[in-house]
């Protein structure tokens, strides 16, 4: 593979995303000149500006692959015969002497020839599969970032960072025959290295990591001396953790090459019903039909609010440093905010705490107290409560009782709780119905573009007992209903397979947001059962199947939403969430005499007594 092939592809790359943004940039233009001065001519236009763009993406697309594939040939090129990696394996620090041999007991091959799918890998114990990372199709096989997603079930990073240290000691000065296997063992530990500390750089190498030292210590001293890859490595290892957190949009790779319809949907000036109706076009098969977004009903006097009256309780974690104003301490019922609006910004906070996630943090969620009735916040699992059955998975487990899936779920918990609090804390059935319908509106948003974390959160404030108790729901037509069924739909397909997101080519490439306790139930459910076989190799396949759904937290956070982000309704929303996020829906409930149904004669002595009050007052 020749740096001059390299390098030319790349400044290829660069010259042809810079005419794809300055596409994108004009097609905006042309767009915003159409809504005000309506011709033919400026529809050709548009039509034309519009197919160069798509001709652009496709071909900064196809770079794009291209230089992935020349990336993984360029690994697998420093790749081992299989009959050489048991000598491997059993070789310390010493100077490598590699040998063609065969053992069961350490790699342990199922040959289908006959079927033409080659000798996969079915078992090997812990020293084999890190050896198998030496294996010369093991990238292009996915074998190297499934294995980093699950060597804690067999090893710690300790032993694996010994072992690449030892086998790079063990070929110093092998580099001076590029063809030979020593050189190819050399290679391969520094692409290994460089990749571990590119992947997993904020789950093992922190600040406060011994093994951060080690590797420190190991490149400096052994490796900078004598390579120049080592001082690259050096300068990622030591520069801030890249932390895949939701930046602007311009910087998202989704933003430079998403469609201009894409963006021009979420984009706040296109609230309008022609969004949803796009939206709806581009939605899944388990539709029932469109939901006409509900016009949020305005209170024209100012009435009472239990909402308003409720004592407002602090959370740092979650409360915005600006001072509370009069307009954070509005009902959520009586905001402005059009449903599209509130579920983008809804979007931009859930895509926040989910980036701060490593698909790690979601094994052994069992021994953290993550389980099916987790979803209800006054039964999630306290930090000191005792362990629970397969605890003792991980040999080195990189979460806890407050890590980053933690996180997620509270949050989660919270904005089911934030629903159902909204509801049953309206002052009339009027404004319940009207929040009951933007609500919906809000889920049927967030499903149809992919967030089905905040949508399925939605849902189950919506199916809160209480909240399906409110007369309000009498008062909804079937029409804005349908969109609870496609909900319902909605949570059944995510629980019906852990790869039903990865379905279809479209589909992927667009900004997803999963259902983290969806998702976890389904590595729980993969965990399921041995590890080992009886002669103690590990089941390779059982540990692949987990390391494919873990591996679509990385495909999902490569894509961005490129919502504009609204600091104000953002602040609003969290300081709702801080308010009523913990708080107790039956006891809210029961101080609101609007959500318990009323007879008439009962309703009319009730208003009569309230006026007569109201007179006193």
């Amino acid at each position: 593979m020749q740096p001059e092939f390299l390098q030319e592809l790349h400044q290829q790359l660069i010259i042809e995303s810079r005419n794809l943004k300055k596409t994108r940039t004009f097609y905006h233009k042309l767009i915003q000149q159409e809504r005000k001065n309506k011709g033919s001519d400026m529809k050709v236009m548009v039509s034309k500006v519009k197919q160069q763009f798509d001709e652009l993406r496709a071909k900064v697309e196809f770079l794009q692959s291209v230089k992935k594939y020349l990336q993984v040939l360029s690994v697998d090129q420093w790749g081992l015969a299989l009959s050489l990696l048991p000598s491997l394996a059993a070789c310390g620090a010493a100077p490598l002497e590699l040998q063609h041999s065969e053992d069961p007991t350490l790699l342990h091959f199922l040959c289908e020839q006959r079927r033409g799918k080659g000798c996969p890998l079915v078992a090997a114990t812990a020293r084999g599969l890190i050896a198998y990372l030496y294996a010369r199709n093991a990238h292009a096989e996915g074998f190297v970032q499934q294995f980093f997603y699950t060597y804690r079930y067999f090893c710690t990073p300790e032993e694996l960072l010994q072992f690449l240290m030892d086998k790079f000691n063990s070929t110093l000065g092998a580099n001076e025959d590029p063809s030979s296997d020593k050189a190819k063992v050399y290679q391969r530990t520094l692409d290994l290295l460089h990749f571990w500390i590119e992947d997993a750089q904020l789950v093992d190498f922190s600040s406060s990591s011994s093994l951060l030292q080690t590797l420190d210590a190991f490149l400096t001293a052994e490796v900078a001396p004598v390579d120049s890859r080592g001082a690259g490595l050096l300068a990622t290892l030591q520069a801030s953790p890249r932390m895949r957190r939701v930046c602007v949009p311009s910087c998202a790779f989704d933003a430079s090459i998403s469609s201009p319809e894409d963006e021009e949907k979420l984009s706040v000036n296109s609230c309008r019903r022609s969004s949803i109706e796009d939206a709806a076009r581009k939605s899944f098969q388990w539709r029932v039909s469109r939901v006409v977004e509900p016009q949020t009903v305005q209170c024209k006097e100012k009435v009472f609010s239990i909402a308003a009256a409720l004592p407002r309780p602090c959370y740092a974690s979650l409360m915005s440093n600006s001072s509370l104003r009069s307009e954070e301490r509005r009902p959520f019922s009586q905001s402005e905010h059009t449903p599209l609006h509130i579920a983008q910004q809804l979007t931009l906070l859930e895509q926040e705490i989910f980036h701060d996630c490593h698909p790690v943090h979601f094994l052994n969620s069992r021994a953290h107290g993550v389980t099916e009735n987790s979803g209800n916040i006054s039964r999630c699992a306290s930090p000191a409560s005792s362990p629970l059955e397969g605890s003792g998975l991980l040999v080195s487990d990189v979460s806890g009782p407050r890590g980053p899936l933690q996180r997620l779920l509270t949050h989660a918990d919270c904005v089911t709780n934030w629903v159902s609090a909204e509801l049953v804390t309206c002052d009339s059935v009027k404004a319940q119905t009207a929040l009951l319908a933007r609500f919906l509106a809000v889920g049927k948003y967030c499903y149809e573009t992919r967030n089905f974390a905040t949508a399925m959160q939605i849902l189950s404030g919506l199916e809160n007992v209480i909240v399906r108790q409110l007369p309000a729901w009498k008062q909804l037509s079937l029409k804005v209903c349908e969109a609870l069924e496609e909900l319902r739909a909605v949570q059944v397909f995510l629980k019906s397979d852990n790869l039903c997101l990865m379905e279809g080519e479209k589909d992927r490439r667009r900004p997803t947001l999963p259902d983290a306790l969806i998702l976890a139930l389904h590595i729980q459910q993969l965990e399921i059962g041995a590890f080992t076989m009886t002669s103690g190799a590990y089941k390779w396949p059982k540990l692949r199947n987990i390391a494919r759904v873990v591996s679509q937290i990385h495909a999902f956070q490569e894509r961005l939403y490129p919502y504009p982000p609204d600091p104000e309704l953002q602040a609003y929303l969290r300081g709702r969430l801080a308010r009523f996020g913990r708080c107790d829906i039956p006891l809210l409930a029961s101080d609101n005499h609007i959500n318990f149904s009323q007879m008439p004669a009962a309703r009319r002595i009730h208003d009569t007594l309230r006026r007569v009050k109201a007179s006193f007052q």
